[in-house]
C-alpha cells in the first residue's frame, strides 16, 4: 500500500459510516413510525441566541421539517438550496423547516447560515443531546413531523418523495 493510501481509506471509511444507509432518495419510516414523545420535544438556542421551540413549531404549523444537518457535511450543503426554496415555496403555508445543526458553535453556523442565505430557523444541538435522543447517526436526516407530533417520514437526503409528502402534509 503506498504511504498516504492509508488515510484516504479511513477518510473512507468515515465518508461511508457518516451517511450509513443515506442512499440518495431513500426514505425510512419504518424506523420511524408513530408518534415523537412529547419528552422529546426540545427548547434549544438559535444562532441569534433566542430559542427555538419544536413544540411551538408544531402548535403552529400543519407540518414541520426537523432537518438534522452540520456545515462540514458534503450532503447537508448540497441539499440545503434546494431547503431553502421549500421553505420560499411554502412561506405563506402552515409549513416550515426547522433546522438543528448537530455540534458546532454559534459562530461558525451563524456565519455559514448568513453566507448560505438559509431562510429557515436554525437550532444549535451543541452538546449532540437531541439528535442523539432522536437515534440520528448519519446527517443530514430529516423527519416530516405533523402537529401532533407523527412522524409522517424520514429523509436522508432531498428528494421528489419528501417534496410530495410535504404536499400531502398541508391538504
Amino acid at each position: 500500500m503506498k504511504r498516504g493510501s492509508g488515510i484516504i481509506f479511513l477518510g473512507a471509511i468515515v465518508l461511508t459510516l457518516i451517511t450509513a444507509g443515506c442512499a440518495e432518495g431513500s426514505k425510512n419510516t419504518a424506523s420511524s413510525e408513530g408518534k415523537i414523545a412529547t419528552d422529546q420535544y426540545f427548547v434549544l438556542k438559535s444562532v441569534d441566541g433566542s430559542e427555538l421551540s419544536l413544540g411551538k413549531e408544531l402548535g403552529a404549523h400543519k407540518a414541520v421539517l426537523l432537518n438534522f444537518w452540520a456545515t462540514w457535511c458534503p450532503p447537508c450543503r448540497e441539499e440545503i438550496p434546494d431547503l431553502i426554496k421549500m421553505q420560499e415555496k411554502y412561506k405563506d403555508a402552515p409549513f416550515t423547516i426547522l433546522g438543528v445543526d448537530v455540534g458546532e458553535s454559534p459562530s461558525r453556523v451563524g456565519g455559514f447560515v448568513k453566507k448560505m442565505g438559509m431562510n429557515y430557523p436554525i437550532a444549535l444541538d451543541r452538546d449532540n443531546a437531541i439528535s442523539e435522543k432522536y437515534g440520528i447517526v448519519g446527517i443530514p436526516t430529516s423527519l416530516l413531523l405533523a402537529p401532533d407530533g407523527t412522524v409522517l417520514g424520514e429523509y436522508h437526503s432531498y428528494t421528489r418523495q419528501l417534496e410530495s409528502d410535504v404536499k400531502k402534509a398541508l391538504q
